[in-house]
């Protein structure tokens, strides 16, 4: 695991920008892959930079955003296409994945059919929940949130990186229990 100082530059020369200290962290405890990992922070304060660290330090992973608005998804394809770092699912370019929880939990879709490849679970560095007070928040209306408790049977060794500007004691508490 490289120290927060070792994240912190490479992120820089990577980014052009040095990441402040929590973000070097969460990368940290990403890259460590032993827990799941929360990410609270403010709108406009750096969450997303800390999904895509982690792939400066593992050349063959994946990071999975689950994003609950495809603007939001838009967005992160921008950033990433502007960083070199492809978002496709296509031959060999799965270093970001980009998707709703809708196409996610989908029965018989085609990440049901990737979670039996272990050449591919295998590079997944962590499935990313952005936007998670939504997991709570949206539940009632977007059933496949409540169904995202199965991704643990799925992928056992993946590690959940739950990000949110909003995300108090007791919304934080029924997102880790859905997931």
């Amino acid at each position: 695991i490289p120290s927060l100082d070792e994240i912190r530059q490479k992120t820089q020369r990577a980014f052009g920008r040095l990441p402040c200290l929590w973000q070097a962290k969460v990368t940290r405890d990403i890259l460590k892959g032993d827990k799941d990992v929360i990410c609270v922070a403010p709108t406009g304060l750096g969450k997303t930079l800390t999904f895509w660290m982690p792939l400066l330090f593992r050349p063959d992973g994946i990071q999975i955003v689950v994003t609950p608005l495809n603007i939001l998804g838009t967005q992160n394809q921008t950033e990433l296409a502007a960083q070199g770092i492809s978002a496709e699912i296509e031959e060999g370019k799965h270093r970001v994945i980009l998707v709703n929880p809708e196409e996610l939990m989908k029965d018989g879709g085609r990440f049901e059919q990737l979670w039996k490849k272990p050449q591919f679970t295998s590079r997944i560095i962590s499935v990313v929940w952005d936007e998670a007070h939504c997991i709570s928040s949206w539940s009632s209306f977007r059933p496949e949130y409540k169904e995202t408790h199965r991704l643990r049977y799925m992928l056992p060794h993946a590690r959940f990186l739950v990000a949110s500007a909003t995300l108090a004691d007791p919304v934080k508490t029924d997102v880790m229990r859905i997931l």
